[in-house]
């Protein structure tokens, strides 16, 4: 399947914006900026994004859409696992294929317009819906927040972890999800 080209267009404004928003900060990250480093005219971004919280927010439904994406191939090949589990596969896969800068799309948006990161909160409120449905539900959610504590350490540039430290800790956070789903298979039985 091609692009279309408002599709390609689309996605030339938007990696114009991460690239502006990670390099210079959210304050420079204006219609205008976008438009001159994509080679656009602001009319061209406008037709796209009509404001700045139009913009921020496509950035922040690429990044949910990118998460999701992973998560339905993650699924898939593991059909039975926790959903714990899962979540903790597709962050390490995240991790691995998105640059954490491009994730610090979230804090500009947070800065900029807090209530655009309501598909977020969206995601993430279905997500521990989820995870209450099935066993281990405690040891689920901690490992689902010392994940996401460990992504934000990251994300704010203050983790002591060396990148090689992090993947090592979420290689352990997912063997100790694979675990929980032994357990339950056990109990089971």
């Amino acid at each position: 399947m091609t692009e279309s080209k408002a599709d390609t267009s689309r996605k030339r404004i938007l990696d114009a914006a991460t690239e502006i928003a990670i390099e210079q900060g959210p304050k420079v990250l204006t219609l205008d900026n976008v438009a001159k480093r994509c080679g656009m005219s602001k009319g061209g971004v406008m037709h796209h994004f009509k404001n700045k919280d139009a913009l921020l927010a496509g950035m922040v439904e690429s990044m949910i859409g990118m998460m999701k994406t992973e998560l339905c191939e993650v699924e898939k090949a593991h059909a039975d696992a926790l959903p714990v589990t899962n979540l903790l596969r597709t962050r390490q896969r995240a991790h691995e294929k998105l640059a954490v800068h491009q994730a610090k799309i979230l804090l500009v948006a947070a800065v900029e317009n807090p209530s655009l990161l309501s598909p977020m909160l969206e995601m993430m409120q279905s997500k521990r819906e989820e995870i209450e449905q099935h066993d281990a539900v405690d040891e689920s959610t901690l490992l689902w927040l010392a994940a996401d504590g460990l992504s934000f350490q990251e994300l704010m540039d203050i983790s002591p972890f060396t990148a090689e430290e992090r993947i090592a800790l979420r290689g352990k956070l997912i063997n100790r999800a694979i675990a929980l789903e032994e357990a339950r298979n056990e109990h089971q039985d």
